[in-house]
Formats: C-alpha cells, sequence, structure tokens
C-alpha cells in the first residue's frame, strides 16, 4: 500500500524483487489515487482499509474480514499505506500474518496545512507542466533511480489532489503508537533518518518505536520514500527480519 499522492507504481523495483523471494505480490492504488476512482469524500483511514479488504477478497479469493485463517503472509505499507495497515489488522487481526512498514507519519511531525498547499501545487504542476515538475523532483531527489522522477509525476497527475488536500485540511485522526500497540503480528518498521526528511520524528518517533510490541525497527540511510532512495537496504532488512522471525 501506498503513500499519499502516490500509487502501486511506486513499488516497480520493489513488487518484482518480492516475487523472486517467492511471493505473490498485490499493489493497490488507495482511493482517489492511481487508476482507483477519485472522490470528493471517504479518505478517511477506515475507508481506505475497507476498500483494500475488497481488493484482497476479490483479487486472492477470500473472505475478509474475519477470516480464521490469515489472508496474506505480509502487508507493506509506506507512509499513509503504513497507516492503511495498521488500522486492518488492528480490525481484523487474522488479515496476515506480518506487517512492514516504511514511514508511518507522526501526527505531529508534519504540518499538514503545508502538506495539502504543496499537494495541490504539485497535481496541478504535473498536469499543466509535467517536464519541469519531472526536472524539479531530479534535482532534489539525487538518489532516486532514472524513471523514479517520471513514475512520481505520473501518479501526482493521476491522484486527486484536490479532494486529498482537503481530506488532510478537515484532519487526519490517527495515533500510531495506539495503532501499533494494537497490532498483534510480527512487524518490522523501517524508518528514515531524521536528518534526511523522516515524517516520524523526535517525540513522535519515540513514542512508535516504545509502542511496537511484536517487532523491530530500523533505520536507514535514506529520507522518507525509503524504497525509492536506498531499495537494497530496504530489502536487506526485510530478509533480516523474516528470515530472523521465521
Amino acid at each position: 500500500m501506498h503513500g499519499v499522492t502516490s500509487s502501486s507504481r511506486t513499488w516497480w523495483r520493489v513488487g518484482p524483487a518480492l516475487a523472486e523471494r517467492g511471493y505473490r505480490v498485490l499493489a493497490v492504488d488507495l482511493r482517489g489515487h492511481g487508476a482507483s476512482p477519485r472522490t470528493e469524500a471517504g479518505l478517511s483511514i477506515a475507508d481506505l482499509a475497507a476498500d483494500v479488504a475488497e481488493t484482497v477478497a476479490a483479487e486472492l479469493g477470500v473472505i475478509p474480514p474475519k477470516s480464521r485463517q490469515p489472508t496474506v503472509e505480509l502487508l507493506v505499507g509506506h507512509s499513509l499505506g503504513a497507516l492503511v495497515t495498521l488500522h486492518l489488522v488492528g480490525a481484523d487481526p487474522g488479515f496476515a500474518r506480518g506487517l512492514a512498514l516504511e514511514e508511518p507519519p507522526g501526527s505531529s511531525s508534519i504540518d499538514w496545512a503545508a502538506l495539502a498547499a504543496g499537494i495541490e501545487a504539485d497535481t496541478r504542476l504535473a498536469t499543466t507542466d509535467p517536464a519541469a515538475l519531472g526536472r524539479d523532483l531530479e534535482a532534489s531527489n539525487p538518489t532516486w533511480p532514472p524513471g523514479e522522477a517520471e513514475r512520481r509525476v505520473a501518479d501526482l497527475a493521476d491522484c486527486d489532489g484536490q479532494a486529498i488536500a482537503a481530506a488532510l485540511r478537515a484532519g487526519v485522526p490517527f495515533d500510531l503508537p495506539t495503532l501499533l500497540a494494537a497490532a498483534p503480528l510480527p512487524t518490522l518498521m523501517l524508518l528514515a533518518e531524521e536528518a534526511l526528511g523522516s515524517n516520524l520524528t523526535g517525540l513522535d518517533r519515540k513514542a512508535a518505536i516504545e509502542a511496537l510490541p511484536h517487532g523491530a525497527t530500523r533505520v536507514l540511510p535514506a529520507g522518507h520514500s525509503v524504497h525509492r532512495e536506498a531499495l537494497d537496504a530496504w530489502l536487506a532488512a526485510l530478509d533480516a527480519w523474516v528470515a530472523a522471525d521465521g
């Protein structure tokens, strides 16, 4: 599950790498993102989690929620997707066997008004001058691999920027430590370095790490989009955790 204003495209390198490790990989487009329908409402974490449960049911032929056997082996979520992941397993612990949470945001670690304004500006530019936005992304993200900026521009052009910005301004109520504490599954939390642009900082970070009851935390040398900037380290951390957890 991708982050805000992103899409299933973001996993274009992660998906094949997981498939090589024996997983069947399903990457979703959350409501208002990618190829999913645009919407004026229904962008709460609970709404997005319900959509994912329905998608898994349709694609894998299972019957969530409240299934007796785990539905999927591993749920992977980045940023907003990490919050959706936690909501899913909080409502139905049998939904998955394990979680990989990349950069779940802290509620006080982000300037939500500034984020909303940035989303409106970036999604507008993605449709009016995508080449300029692509150049800006390449310049500000020198560690991204070739082709990443173009995919990011496409994500921004596809998402419903105005509805997403409005939802952020209305408030995104969540308590990350509570969500983590309620996740009764083996969990790997992959965090960026605070100095490089993590969205989980200060007291938010401390509380989240302390609240993780059944998991491990790894800090990787990257900014918020760890899988874009440090894929090898991301995969190595996942491999080591899976091997240790059995």
